[in-house]
Order: C-alpha cells, then structure tokens, then sequence
C-alpha cells in the first residue's frame, strides 16, 4: 500500500494565514519515511529573492569553481528557502506521542513518521508562501512554477526502503544502515545478513555479507574474498544500494545481524500547499511541551518568559537595489532592550563584495568584512545605526 501524507494532521494547513515566522513546519505520513526522500522532494518557496545579482547589477560569481552559488534563485524564480529536516517515529499521530525507540527494525503499521521542516531562517513577515510536496503525480498541481515542474521529475517522497539492524530479533545500534534499497531479481524485499567472521573491536573484527536470495559465500568460494571486510568506522557499500557503518564495540564470533530491505513505494498524489505568515513568531518549544503544535493541550503548559526576538529590519533582510546613499539601518525588537549591551560587538554590520568575482564558499569570513558604524540611537526597542 503506498505511502499517504495525512494533511489534516499537518501544518501548516492550506490557505492558513497567520503563520508564525521561526515557526517549524510538520508533515505527518501514516508510515516510515525515506529522509533523503524527504529532502529531495519537499520544496519551500517564497517571493523572488534576486541573489544572482549584487547592488548595482554585480554578478556573483565564485572564482575557484566559475560557477554561480545562486542557482535557482534569480529573477522569475520563486526563491527558494534553505531548510533542515528531521524525521521523528510516532508512537501515536493522534494524539502526537513520540517513540521512546526510534530505531526501526522492519515496517509497521502501527509506526508513522513526523516530518520536521526547519527554515535556515526566520520568514519573512505578511508573505506569502507555498509547500511542494512532490508525488508520482504533478499533474493536478495548479499554479506551480514550470521551473519546478521540471525539477520535479523522477522525484517523489517514498517510504522507507532500508531499516536499522536487528540481531536475534532485537535491534542492535553497534552496527547502522542507510540507502535506498534497488531490487536486483525484480524483489519486493530482501534481508542484508552480516555475520562476523573475526571477532574484535571495532577494526579488529571482520565480517561477510550476502542477500537472503543468495547462498552464505563460504571460504572456498572466491565471492567469499569479494565480501570479505574490516568492521570499520566509516559507510560502506554493500550492494542493491546499502550501506552500513560499525561502530567501535566489540563483536563476537558468528554474531549475525540482519537488515530489512524493501522495494521503493512512493508517495502517490503531490500537494502544493498555500499559506502566509504573520506578525508573530516561534522560535523554540519549552521542553514539557510536545515537540508539535498539534493536539497540544494549553491547560497544561506553563506561562514562559518572552524571549528577545528581532521583528523587522530596515531595510529587510534579503533587500535588493537598496539606495546606495542609505544612511540608517533600523532594527527593531519584540520587547525593550538594555541600551548598555548595544556595542559595536554585539550588533555586526558586514560588507560583501560587490565586483565581478569573490573567492571561497559563499559567507565565509574570506569574502566579507566587518564594517564600522555609529549607534545613533536606542530607543525602547529599537536601534538605529548611521552608515
């Protein structure tokens, strides 16, 4: 049965309004989920962001490659927000309760996945955003960007296809596993075997591997050296697309471990969902609260001190074509700040360079420069600096 995003248990919900800036984003799937999947295939946008260009039309271009750091994201292109993920097991999706295990030794239909979206930064206030959800299908999408169309092709969120290691039926964190399983023999699954052949610590221990579609390789055969392998600390391909990686423990002879592999099934339908931000803005949740907004029950969370958060910055963050003349910066706070901790150390204003070419990975300090301004101003909440 194919994977199924369950958006009335997501958020933010389509067309809602209100959202808060710094807020985290949550997908909720009735099972396991491929996080390189997830990553691949879930795309934030916003209003164009113009980063090809520097002030006055300069092109930003990186010397050591020749190549535009800024890919899809240039005029008539939705701007794309840089985001993390996580991915949290569910013991219960209604209610949202966390697995206290959150290693996965096989599928389950009792086990969904929370899908975390975190913006790298905070959006931006009164804007309008959309969520694409990439599927099998695109093709009842209305209003989606061609760029985004073509990006999407051979992409789509799946369910899980290669599970954590399991020994004697209990899972077992000394050895880890990842990919993303490709049937060989046409298989709907198969389980990877690792057995231990030397035992040791870490590196000391060897190992062979071999498929359940396939005959354990005995010494004699030469497919025997082929599998043959350290219990290194580091990922190591195996075949049909796994991976595993030991971790320095002790391992004792004959100790066999098993991973379960499943052909890719993918999420089916696409979903393009809408919303728009606020004034308001979430930046962490207090550790005795859940870890999502859904079904948190108020009566039970204590009041929290507000913390100090920037709210708006003139001109705003991402600004381009600003008046070369500008003479003030403005920035200003959700509550009153102290005006002794405003210091030339604690406010940074940095400068970028604005010609044809720059050197090494975009904002490092070998491309900018800290610049010296006057604080003109604290005002309650507010700072004003002079260029």
């Amino acid at each position: 049965m194919a994977i199924q995003l369950l958006p009335n248990l997501s958020f933010p919900q389509n067309n809602e309004d209100q959202f808060p800036v710094g807020q985290q984003i949550f997908l909720l799937f009735d099972n396991a989920v491929d996080i390189k999947s997830v990553k691949e295939s879930v795309i934030l946008f916003g209003p164009d962001f113009d980063r090809t260009s520097g002030p006055n039309n300069a092109l930003w271009i990186n010397a050591s490659s020749g190549e535009n750091p800024f890919f899809l994201r240039s005029p008539g292109f939705k701007g794309l927000v840089d985001c993390d993920f996580d991915l949290v097991a569910l013991e219960s999706s209604d209610p949202i309760v966390e697995r206290e295990e959150q290693l996965l030794g096989d599928r389950s239909a009792d086990i969904s996945n929370l899908v975390k979206i975190i913006p790298k930064n905070p959006l931006k206030e009164n804007t309008q955003y959309s969520l694409f959800i990439i599927g099998n299908t695109i093709e009842d999408i209305e209003a989606l960007p061609e760029e985004l169309k073509a990006f999407s092709k051979n992409k789509a969120i799946s369910e899980r296809t290669v599970y954590d290691p399991v020994k004697a039926g209990n899972l077992d964190n000394r050895l880890r596993s990842s990919g993303n399983f490709i049937p060989k023999n046409l298989e709907d699954n198969s389980t990877l075997r690792i057995k231990i052949v030397k035992a040791g610590i870490g590196s000391e221990a060897n190992y062979i591997w071999w498929f359940s579609d396939e005959i354990e390789p005995q010494v004699a055969n030469p497919l025997y050296a082929q599998r043959l392998s350290r219990c290194v600390q580091r990922w190591r391909i195996t075949d049909r697309g796994v991976l595993i990686k030991f971790e320095a423990n002790d391992f004792a002879l004959n100790e066999v471990f098993e991973i379960k592999c499943y052909k890719e099934v993918r999420l089916v339908d696409s979903y393009l969902i809408n919303f728009s931000t606020g004034t308001g803005s979430i930046f962490e949740y207090p550790e005795y609260t859940s870890t999502s907004p859904i079904g948190l029950d108020p009566t039970n969370v204590p009041i929290q001190e507000e913390l100090l958060e920037v709210t708006s910055i003139s001109p705003y963050n991402g600004a381009i074509n600003v008046d070369l003349k500008l003479k003030q910066i403005v920035i200003e706070f959700n509550k009153e700040i102290d005006p002794d901790t405003v210091t030339q150390e604690t406010v940074e204003l940095l400068s970028y360079p604005v010609s044809g070419i720059f050197d090494g990975p975009v904002g490092t300090r070998s491309n900018r420069e800290s610049k010296i301004f006057k604080i003109i101003s604290v005002e309650s909440n507010k700072i004003i600096l002079e260029l």
